[in-house]
């Protein structure tokens, strides 16, 4: 499954795009790109954008997507649907859905929250504008898995670039889990230490 972005332009490309692959009416691709977003309708879809703020990253279900286009429309879409670009500042983006170490709970350009597999602490890390073309990195948790002489604090916490800059903080933790779990440690929830910094 692909990962979409949920952004009024975003999603209006994203339906232009649908248009000229599936052939399907305008209500029936809003309809069915809402199934793909994982609700029922396009009105509980808005209301999903609203509650949610807008801009926040989900995997499209394109097997639902495409049940309820062929129920609406008859319309079968593609074997592969092709989405539109995310954008440069979203390059890290698929990669952290992809991730068997990682379950992402919820993520916008400037803040995420997510598991690592065999921990059920909840690790949050948003970003901050410092007003000087930097933008700065704040984690709820650092990591001390086996193998560290202590917990992690990334001297530097910061970038010119918001997407490395949240790239860097998830990477501070999950870099040093990934080691351990390679070295053949059982995953723990004291691994992670609660931010100084928060």
């Amino acid at each position: 499954m692909s990962v979409v972005q949920l952004r009024t332009t975003y999603l209006q490309n994203l339906k232009r795009s649908l248009r000229e692959q599936c052939g399907a009416g305008s209500v029936h691709l809003t309809e069915a790109i809402a199934r793909g977003c994982g609700v029922r309708t396009h009105a509980a879809l808005q209301a999903k954008i609203k509650s949610d703020g807008e801009g926040r990253f989900i995997r499209f279900d394109e097997a639902a997507f495409s049940q309820r286009l062929l129920e609406l429309s008859g319309n079968s879409a593609p074997q592969t649907i092709e989405f539109p670009d995310l954008g440069h500042s979203a390059r890290y983006i698929d990669a952290l859905f992809d991730d068997p170490d990682l379950e992402v709970l919820e993520l916008h350009m400037t803040r995420i929250r997510f598991r690592l597999n065999g921990i059920t602490t909840v690790i949050e890390i948003h970003l901050e504008d410092m007003g000087n073309g930097y933008t700065r990195f704040i984690r709820s948790h650092a990591i001390h898995a086996p193998g560290q002489a202590g917990p992690y604090w990334p001297g530097r916490d910061f970038d010119d670039d918001p997407a490395y800059a949240m790239h860097r903080a998830i990477d501070s933790i999950v870099d040093y889990y990934k080691h351990a779990v390679r070295d053949g440690h059982r995953p723990s929830a004291s691994w992670l230490v609660v931010s100084k910094y928060n």
